[in-house]
């Protein structure tokens, strides 16, 4: 979820006026800061190390931190912002490639959630691919004979 909303943002930066903007990557940093119960343990180093860990660490602390309001209002307002445009499909290259792929085949439409939550899907394919081997066409989603959902 942590790099769909990022690439929104970094889209949202290229697009939106800088009042207007959302800011949720400053604001996800300084709700962070203000409340590190869930960071400050697992993140060691300099300021700037401990900076890099809390947006881009494999073990995403950041996980905790998505129900915080301010957050969600930062998070509500990007969709927003983005979903009043229609998003350049450079920008989706740029920043969501798989996405744009799917995007140009027809099989996504290049709105903001749905770009999100087909990143989200980027993450949970390997895994519906190695309980279902033998589906040929990764690239949709498929319910097999058995019913069970392949992402």
């Amino acid at each position: 979820m942590r790099e769909g909303l990022f690439a929104l943002a970094k889209i949202e930066d290229e697009l939106v006026p800088v009042a207007d903007r959302s800011a949720l990557v400053e604001v996800i940093e300084r709700r962070m800061l203000a409340h590190p119960d869930y960071w400050a343990g697992y993140y060691e180093g300099t300021a700037q190390q401990q900076r890099l860990a809390r947006r881009f660490s494999y073990s995403d602390r950041l996980r905790y931190y998505w129900p915080d309001p301010e957050i969600e209002a930062a998070e509500n307002r990007l969709y927003d912002n983005l979903a009043a445009l229609q998003i350049p499909l450079p920008l989706i290259s740029q920043f969501l490639p798989e996405q744009y792929a799917r995007v140009r085949a027809g099989s996504l439409s290049p709105e903001p959630r749905a770009l999100v939550v087909d990143k989200i899907r980027d993450a949970l394919r390997p895994y519906a691919y190695a309980c279902f081997p033998t589906v040929r066409d990764r690239s949709t989603t498929t319910t097999t004979i058995q019913g069970a959902l392949l992402v």
